[in-house]
């Protein structure tokens, strides 16, 4: 204890003798004057520092004798001695050598200036204010020609993503992910904490995706983790809770009370039918029961610090998504580590890991089939509806069941026997059973690291080998109980699947880069290769062991099994090299070769090549004194890029065929059973020849910055032909197969994209900036062999058309052009059930002969949007932050199901009766334009107010700075008149062919949301 008093004492005396003193001051920009916040004050030859505040305001303790050195990017740095100063004002100077924007490119980083590709950059800034689960889905609206829809409403789904159109038929249109330099899959994307992004870069044309090759057709997604900084740990933590709901269609909210007054009004009188809806005393609204909300709470804490030589970066991040539909919610646990080290002058060093935990619980059911149910049908029975119970058919429903229609029929109305009514038009159970009674779960475990090592020959010359990859272990159960279906116990079902999935990265690259007078170069030469495993298993058990309800043992029978390995590898060389002269004229080429085990023995290799140029008009003399041109640049791209990746058939291992999607060039064989006895049969037909699907466009684009950059922008023109498309294509009934997997589609996709960046107000009291982004693609389908014309359906059970033509896009809806409806004179039971109207409708004979056949049929429509766009504006008005974005998609078309299912229009009940006229013009409204609708929106997207603590109010506290700050989402979402389902972004999983098909959709989410930012 003695010695532990000395120690401490010793100590301070230590710390006297050292003469510290605190010092405050503020670092602005010379030019302006205007504060630069997180600007790095640090002690010289020491590992200790700090940052500026959000006012440019900074306080430290030093001693008489330290050295402070003040730096920030694109600004050179001032060391200034203490001595006997006390307050430091700071003004530091731009440095046009280093003002220019670095942006990460394949395998390295480039200038800005010195582009000539189309990229697309989007930092950080305060997409983590945003309340979405995943990170994907905040960059909705922040890049031009990049749609990303909200296809799905669960919590945690991914949208889908697109850039610059769909390009393939049978293959995935889904862009390719790059995270820190390693190639990842999309479902990386659902584990990451958006508070250790720093920045995406989207690569747009093929010319910047081509240094990916093989999978770069479909566009790159960068994204860069935040890294350490030199000085003083910086520690942050982040949190917000939102309150999230479904947005709701009025289309599908039928009532009693509405019914009551239409058929009032209509007949003056009431049916037996609606008399009895009125007595029972219930009017739900399904809509409210299914859509019940929920709350989104993200917590992250993160530290990052380190000194000259060593910086670390790590981080925790938990999410928690209750979602809006019933029963669905996700947990995301995250954890970070990135740490680079510079062992010598020569020789530094990295890792980079990052594990995390998924827990989902899936909505089992669709809105449809849940929705379409009567309002007067109560979710469990009480005292009041026990009464009307059918006893002779139910004798055993109590107080507390679930209440199904059919337990409402046979009702005696008058009390004397003489009329019995049924209600009922379905014998499904209650909807509300149907979700709660089903345990859909889902646990992803993901395991994802690297590590590299980097060499300097010398200054110009390094070279860099990574090691990289990542683990996924996934488990999906799906129990069934006797409660969720009308069949009972006969029906139970327990579904588990396993799948565990690794993949090892390796990429070695030499990087040259010189300047050398008025030249620039710079070069990579390396090689990568990849190595994929999956291995499947899955079984379905049924039968019922109420004992074990809810595992494998509460199942008695394997109903169905499957279980396979894959292996697919991918090895390739790449090279590519940039040049300037006199930051004036600019180049790039690159090539890339691939080669991998999907394709046949002699196609396994393919060859990318591209190369651009860029003109900085704004460097030559004619411009260098202009007042209002102060950025022009021409550029123009050509590339090759390629598709490797084929869409899986399923999300359900059951489906045998889904191992074809790993080796479709070879003929694969599946057991069977027959009679009693074991088989084996071939499941497709081998093809040696299968290749690449390829991608070639051009791009020429523009870059321009007018009136010292207050407005800047760029517009790109492109056109990309997607060629030796994977197409299942018609073949002879001979060789054993209808169709086989051959290269032989094309698809072009053109555009024009436009992005305008706008300093409309720049005081240091008030600050205001707009974005505005457009992009306009058309799609359309070039070849298509044997299969053009070809119609398909998605549900055979009420089949709709879809039509594949040459000259049209790839997926376009087909069929018949309505006429008018059939007056409600005609129409049978016309307010029975609830909601309900007539399935058939009169359509148009379109070539006049007077029959309606195959011939009248056309295209009606398709799901591709013609303008997709975003207005953004941020203002600053001293200490407080307010920024909003409106954004909107228009020209798209919807098929909607939903109508079918909601509307009752298979309902046989309200059939139209046999005298009625012209009956040779009738179709069923499905097979018609009654159901294609306007998916345009406009939705106000984000919308964010925040206010930032300084001066005396940050000084109390022991934080450097602390934000608290408010966020809306969707809170105003306009669809189009006719459109009647709950989100037109919504699209079932079918395929590019028959694409733009819904059943009333998962909903868009509005969400509310508070959250704080402290920083320390």
């Amino acid at each position: 204890m003695k010695f532990a008093l000395l120690l401490m004492l010793f100590a301070s005396f230590s710390v006297l003798g050292q003469s510290t003193k605190t010092v405050k001051g503020t670092v602005v920009s010379a030019k302006d004057q205007l504060p630069i916040p997180s600007a790095n004050v640090l002690i010289a030859g020491a590992n200790d520092g700090t940052y500026t505040d959000f006012d440019g305001n900074f306080e430290i303790t030093v001693k008489s004798t330290d050295v402070l050195v003040f730096s920030y990017v694109g600004y050179t740095s001032q060391s200034v001695p203490v001595l006997d100063n006390t307050t430091f004002n700071i003004a530091l100077q731009e440095d046009s050598s280093l003002l220019d924007e670095v942006v990460i490119v394949g395998y390295g980083t480039q200038k800005k200036s010195h582009l000539t590709g189309a990229i697309s950059k989007v930092t950080n800034e305060d997409l983590d204010q945003i309340a979405v689960s995943r990170v994907d889905d905040a960059l909705v609206g922040q890049v031009s020609g990049v749609n990303i829809a909200a296809t799905e409403g669960e919590a945690g789904s991914a949208p889908t993503i697109r850039i610059r159109g769909t390009g393939s038929v049978s293959g995935s249109s889904d862009p390719l992910v790059v995270v820190d330099g390693i190639v990842v899959d999309n479902d990386y994307l659902g584990s990451m904490n958006m508070n250790d992004v720093e920045s995406f870069e989207v690569l747009k044309d093929a010319a910047s995706a081509a240094i990916y090759g093989s999978r770069g057709g479909n566009g790159v997604i960068m994204i860069t983790t935040k890294e350490g900084k030199a000085g003083k740990t910086k520690f942050t933590y982040n949190t917000l809770t939102g309150f999230k709901e479904a947005r709701q269609s009025e289309d599908y909210y039928f009532t009693v009370a509405e019914t009551v007054e239409a058929e009032l009004a209509a007949t003056g009188t009431l049916s037996d039918r609606t008399r009895y809806k009125q007595l029972i005393g219930v009017d739900n609204d399904w809509q409210n029961i299914i859509f019940d909300g929920g709350v989104i709470t993200t917590h992250s804490f993160s530290a990052r610090g380190g000194n000259d030589k060593t910086k670390f970066s790590t981080s925790i991040g938990y999410i928690h998504d209750e979602g809006v539909l019933l029963t669905d919610e996700v947990k995301n646990y995250s954890y970070k580590l990135r740490l680079d080290t510079k062992l010598t002058d020569k020789l530094s060093m990295g890792i980079n890991l990052n594990p995390s935990f998924n827990d989902k619980r899936r909505f089992d059911g669709s809105t449809h089939d849940i929705l379409r149910q009567t309002p007067w049908l109560p979710v469990y029975h009480d005292a009041n509806t026990i009464r009307y119970v059918d006893r002779d058919n139910y004798p055993d429903v109590q107080i507390g069941d679930y209440a199904t229609q059919r337990h409402f029929d046979n009702y005696d109305l008058y009390g004397d026997g003489s009329t019995l009514v049924d209600i009922s038009n379905t014998s499904n159970t209650n909807p509300a059973a149907k979700v709660i009674e089903r345990q859909r779960n889902e646990y992803k475990l993901k395991m994802r690291g690297s590590f590299y090592g980097k060499y300097d020959f010398t200054d110009n010359l390094s070279i860099k080998s990574t090691i990289g990859g990542d683990y996924q272990n996934t488990v999906r159960e799906r129990n069934q109980g006797p409660l969720a279906s009308r069949n009972g116990e006969s029906a139970v079902q327990f579904d588990e699947e396993k799948i565990n999935v690794s993949r090892l990265v390796s990429d070695n690259f030499l990087s040259y880069d010189k300047e050398f007078g008025d030249h620039d170069v710079a070069a990579i030469l390396g090689t990568s290769s990849e190595l994929v495993k999956g291995e499947y298993r899955a079984a379905r058990l049924t039968g019922y062991n109420p004992d074990f309800e809810g595992t494998l043992g509460g199942t008695t029978t394997v109903g169905a099994g499957n279980e396979f390995e894959y292996k697919q590898s991918l090895f390739s060389y790449f090279l590519r090299v940039n040049y300037a002269f006199d930051d004036k004229y600019l180049a790039s080429i690159s090539l890339r070769r691939d080669g991998s085990s999907v394709f046949g023995e002699d196609t396994k290799y393919g060859t990318f090549p591209a190369a651009s140029l860029g003109w900085n008009v704004s460097k030559e003399d004619f411009l260098a004194d202009s007042e209002v041109v102060s950025n022009l640049k021409f550029r123009v791209s050509y590339g090759v890029t390629g598709n490797n990746s084929l869409r899986i058939a399923s999300n359900s291992v059951l489906n045998d065929n889904a191992l074809v999607n790993y080796y479709p060039s070879l003929s694969l064989i599946s057991g069977f059973s027959y009679g009693g006895d074991s088989a084996i049969s071939a499941i497709n037909i081998a093809n040696p020849d299968l290749k690449w699907e390829r991608s070639i466009e051009i791009n020429p684009g523009i870059d321009f910055g007018l009136f010292n950059n207050k407005i800047t922008g760029s517009v790109d023109v492109y056109r990309r032909t997607s060629d030796q498309l994977l197409l299942s294509n018609p073949i002879s009934n001979t060789t054993g197969f209808s169709e086989a997997l051959v290269n032989i589609g094309k698809v072009e996709n053109s555009g024009i994209e436009l992005e305008l960046r706008t300093k409309n107000v720049n005081t240091s009291n008030f600050k205001w900036t707009s974005t505005i982004l457009a992009s306009r693609n058309k799609n359309e389908l070039v070849d298509f062999a044997d299969s053009n014309g070809q119609i398909q359906n998605v549900d055979s059970k009420r089949a709709a058309e879809w039509i594949n033509q040459v000259g049209q896009p790839i997926s376009s809806f087909y069929g018949w052009v309505v006429d008018s409806d059939i007056p409600l004179e005609y129409i049978s039971n016309p307010y029975h059930p609830v909601g309900g109207e007539a399935q058939d409708v009169y359509v148009k004979d379109l070539n006049g002969d007077g029959v309606i056949d195959d011939d009248d049929k056309t295209k009606l429509g398709d799901p591709y949007p013609d303008l997709v766009w975003s207005l953004t504006n941020d203002f600053q008005f001293g200490d407080v932050d307010l920024s909003f974005m409106f954004q909107g998609s228009h020209g798209a078309e919807i098929r909607n199901m939903g109508d079918q299912y909601l509307f009752n229009h298979f309902n046989s009940s309200q059939d139209f009766i046999s005298s009625t006229p012209n009956q040779e013009f009738i179709k069923e409204k499905i097979f018609t334009d009654d159901i294609i609708q306007d998916a345009s929106y406009i939705a106000l997207r984000t919308v964010s107010i925040g206010y930032n603590f300084t001066g005396d109010l940050l000084d109390k506290t022991l934080f450097t700075k602390a934000r608290v700050y408010a966020t809306g989402q969707n809170l105003l979402y306009v669809t189009a008149d006719d459109y009647t389902g709950f989100n037109p972004e919504s699209v079932n999983t079918t395929s590019a062919t028959t694409y733009g098909y819904q059943r009333a959709g998962s909903p868009i989410q509005r969400t509310i949301s508070l959250g704080l930012n402290l920083e320390f």
